[in-house]
């Protein structure tokens, strides 16, 4: 298409009005490339609001790109994560990143921690504990930026001085939670504010799903700390099983339903069981 003549451009395009986590898109990717992809969009394969809206993303595309409050990477790039790969047609178009931190150093050893966003004080503190133990062994937690468990990730890696990467639902210029504005700006000190949703995107229910397989991707292995049954956070343990990354799970009181999936993850055998603060290490120690 006129006017873009990078594959960079090309993507960014694309991410500016495609789904996040498009598999049709991921896959005509791999087996056709950018420009091709770009194309059968153009040329009506979709939605008529998708080919509006692909005509309005190239006017926007050097404004993006060109802005120095974020920076967009692709599988281009030294930055791309090899872990990334392994998503095949559920790899993203394109990143876009805040933050001091290089993506691909940070994931070389890093954990995931999720779980609740309404968590006890018990679930929070362990989730503290793990995250600044880790970075203590200089690895790198990515988590979701949510309230509960995720935000005291978070924090657990920043009081140690680690570095840390939050992957939002929404664009990373769009605080969500608002209340976390603050955090994500001590994030991006030293770690990452990443997302596959273009710049202005607000967090829409379906996306905390779609880029939860990012969390589980950037990491080598997946803590789970309080998840009830039905618990999203679990999405994210599923995709790092899928993908052949250890699972962890934290056991919680018996009678606590905020860790009923947990429980039921290691009686199922698709968690293993946190006894010790030190048991994760070995996922990126080896």
């Amino acid at each position: 298409m006129a006017g873009l003549t990078t594959a960079k451009e090309i993507r960014a395009a694309i991410s500016l009005c495609a789904v996040p986590g498009s598999e049709r898109i991921g896959r005509s990717l791999a087996e056709f490339g950018e420009e091709h992809t770009l194309d059968l969009l153009m040329r009506g394969i979709g939605p008529k609001k998708v080919i509006n809206d692909i005509r309005q993303a190239t006017l926007r595309v050097q404004q993006v790109l060109d802005s120095p409050h974020y920076r967009f990477i692709t599988p281009q790039d030294l930055e791309w994560p090899a872990l990334l790969r392994d998503l095949d047609c559920d790899q993203p178009v394109g990143l876009w990143c805040r933050g001091q931190g290089n993506l691909a150093d940070l994931s070389v050893k890093q954990i995931a921690i999720v779980g609740a966003r309404a968590a006890t004080s018990y679930g929070e503190r362990m989730a503290s504990a793990i995250a600044s133990n880790c970075v203590q062994w200089a690895g790198s937690v990515i988590s979701g930026g949510a309230f509960g468990i995720d935000a005291a990730a978070h924090r657990g890696a920043l009081s140690s001085d680690g570095a840390t990467v939050a992957v939002l639902a929404s664009g990373v210029d769009v605080a969500y939670p608002s209340a976390h504005t603050g955090l994500f700006d001590r994030i991006v000190e030293s770690g990452l504010v990443i997302s596959e949703a273009p710049p202005g995107t607000k967090a829409a229910k379906h996306a905390f799903l779609i880029r939860n397989r990012l969390i589980a991707a950037l990491s080598q292995a997946t803590v789970v700390v309080e998840a009830a049954l039905r618990s999203g956070s679990l999405s994210t343990a599923n995709w790092a099983n899928a993908l052949g990354r250890p699972v962890w799970g934290v056991p919680g009181p018996l009678t606590s339903a905020s860790s009923a999936g947990v429980h039921a993850g290691i009686r199922d055998g698709t968690m293993c069981i946190v006894a010790d603060e030190n048991d994760v290490l070995d996922s990126i120690l080896g």
